[in-house]
């Protein structure tokens, strides 16, 4: 799945989920299939950034703004969130 991912690939947050901040962390709850799902540092701010529509391309400039992270690892990670995120209908893909 993660492999369909590119960087022109747009994400925003499906409407089928709630979440909320709790001591820095994001908690999210899939409504349709009630699964929760945990996000610290980088993943955060990726959530946070996912309010709008955002390529994978704009997420990893985001993230490798406050982390020191390759641009190789970072976008290795922000698909392998993506696809998590998807499967489980956090997030989805804007055609």
């Amino acid at each position: 799945m993660a492999e369909e991912i590119e960087g022109s690939s747009v994400f925003r947050r499906s409407a089928g989920q709630v979440s909320c901040t709790i001591n820095g962390e994001v908690a999210i709850l899939s409504l349709e299939k009630a699964v929760y799902f945990g996000l610290q540092g980088a993943g955060v701010q990726i959530w946070e950034a996912l309010e709008q529509p955002r390529s994978v391309d704009d997420l990893c400039r985001s993230v490798m703004s406050e982390f020191e992270v390759s641009p190789e690892q970072c976008r290795k990670d922000v698909v392998r969130l993506l696809a998590e995120m998807r499967k489980e209908g956090l997030v989805e893909s804007v055609d």
